[in-house]
């Protein structure tokens, strides 16, 4: 069976590919997407993945995070149902797999809970990953109808406001005050501007407001605004599961399911040799679920954990090995039948908790000394009938290890169960001949 296997390369992205027979499996990375986790390379069950210099990758080096020997590359697709970013595209046959379909895939979602959100700008304005989008569907400029030559007056009771924002997309009378989103301080707002000379007074704002914080001295335009203004919406594919909108969140409209549970520490005895200033490689490969920081001081760094999703990036990055990422539990679902292969599956998440990589099998060299010919080799005559006998026998074999069942008795041991298939198989066939000759 000739097997074919090579890589392409172009912009951002490594095409590996495997030609068996009629069948095509192709591997895509986007390397760009990576931050070098690791999460991939104590997956792999043949060791075809090694990770790159995740320190100097997140101080601006340009290489991938993790390098893949095609060569040993067995296109399973463990690497890509692993993936916690989604750097990988995994497809047979120019069909991409469904990670559902794969014997193990990880559970991680983010939620909106439609029956309590209120379509505000606060998590689209925290998400690190832009995997929130804030669909507009109606403003005060949309709306010919205005209010003219009346005077009134716009007051927000800062009791009541949460700063959601929706006031200030709605109509441009209302401005956001932004402030950077940090890890200890996630609010994308520090406060409101409202600037009257372009209010025609209409009173819509105060509809619009989920807190009743508006109050406006003018009169209400004839216009019926429709139920929603605006809509939320989550790709979950750009998602890093941090939980930024979880927290963020003032309806409790967000709920996210992390691929892992675990621990981030430091080791406090050597957090001496942090220099937050002209390193900072943590805070920068952190670069989906923005877990770090400078502390206030500016004399190390620190980390808000309910951010983390426990990839292992920053410790992979951090030159004095000063971080500490324990995986204990990782949240999966697996296929009701059980497939082929499934042990191999099972064993790359329990690497990835303990964070090992796949032991190879021992290499021996063996030297054997050239043999002195002392006497010529006799060539027997080719035995036709043996011949035929023998290939009879290996297609009975060939037949029976077609399927999966009997496959996995080899790979389980169950020796006996494979050896009464090829007799049943064997005895079937006779039969099946001698009728035909009958």
């Amino acid at each position: 069976m000739e097997v074919k296997r090579d890589v392409e390369v172009s912009d951002e992205t490594f095409r590996f590919f495997q030609i068996c027979e009629d069948e095509v499996r192709e591997l895509f990375y986007h390397y760009k997407k990576c931050n070098g986790c690791g999460i991939c390379v104590y997956a792999c069950p043949v060791n075809a993945i090694e990770l790159g210099p995740v320190h100097d990758i997140a101080l601006g080096l340009d290489i991938p995070p993790v390098i893949v020997d095609h060569t040993k590359c067995a296109y399973c697709g463990i690497c890509y149902s692993f993936c916690p970013f989604n750097c990988f595209e995994f497809r047979i046959d120019g069909v991409e797999v469904e990670k559902s379909s794969l014997p193990i895939s990880f559970v991680k979602y983010t939620y909106r809970f439609e029956d309590k959100c209120k379509d505000c700008t606060l998590c689209y304005k925290a998400c690190p990953t832009s995997a929130i989008k804030r669909n507009v569907i109606i403003t005060r400029q949309d709306i010919p109808v205005k209010n003219e030559g009346i005077s009134g007056k716009v007051e927000i009771d800062f009791e009541k406001c949460n700063y959601c924002g929706i006031c200030a997309e709605f109509c441009e009378v209302f401005n956001m005050v932004e402030k950077e989103v940090q890890p200890y301080d996630i609010m994308p707002y520090e406060g409101i501007l409202i600037n009257e000379e372009k209010c025609d007074y209409c009173k819509l704002c105060e509809q619009v407001c989920p807190e009743d914080a508006i109050k406006v001295e003018g009169k209400l335009i004839d216009f019926e605004l429709p139920e929603k203004i605006a809509e939320i919406e989550i790709d979950q594919e750009l998602c890093s599961h941090c939980s930024y909108c979880e927290k963020i969140c003032p309806y409790d409209a967000a709920k996210t399911i992390k691929p892992f549970d675990g621990k981030l520490s430091l080791f406090e005895a050597r957090m001496y040799r942090c220099d937050p200033v002209g390193c900072s490689a943590c805070i920068k490969i952190c670069k989906y679920n923005r877990v770090w920081y400078v502390s206030r001081n500016k004399s190390r760094v620190e980390f808000n954990e309910d951010f983390c999703v426990y990839c292992g990036a920053c410790e992979n990055s951090c030159p004095y090995d000063l971080i500490n990422v324990e995986r204990k539990t990782i949240f999966s679902k697996e296929l009701s039948k059980r497939p082929p292969w499934r042990d191999s599956w099972e064993k790359a998440g329990e690497r990835i908790l303990k964070k090992e990589i796949v032991e190879e099998p021992r290499k021996f060299v063996m030297e054997f000394e050239e043999p002195e010919v002392v006497e010529e080799i006799e060539f027997f005559e080719r035995d036709e009938g043996k011949l035929e006998m023998l290939k009879d026998r290996i297609n009975k074999i060939e037949e029976v290890l077609k399927r999966p069942a009997y496959r996995r008795a080899i790979e389980t041991g169950n020796v006996e169960s494979f050896v009464n298939a090829v007799r049943k198989y064997a005895s079937s066939k006779d039969k099946r001949d001698k009728e035909q000759e009958a």
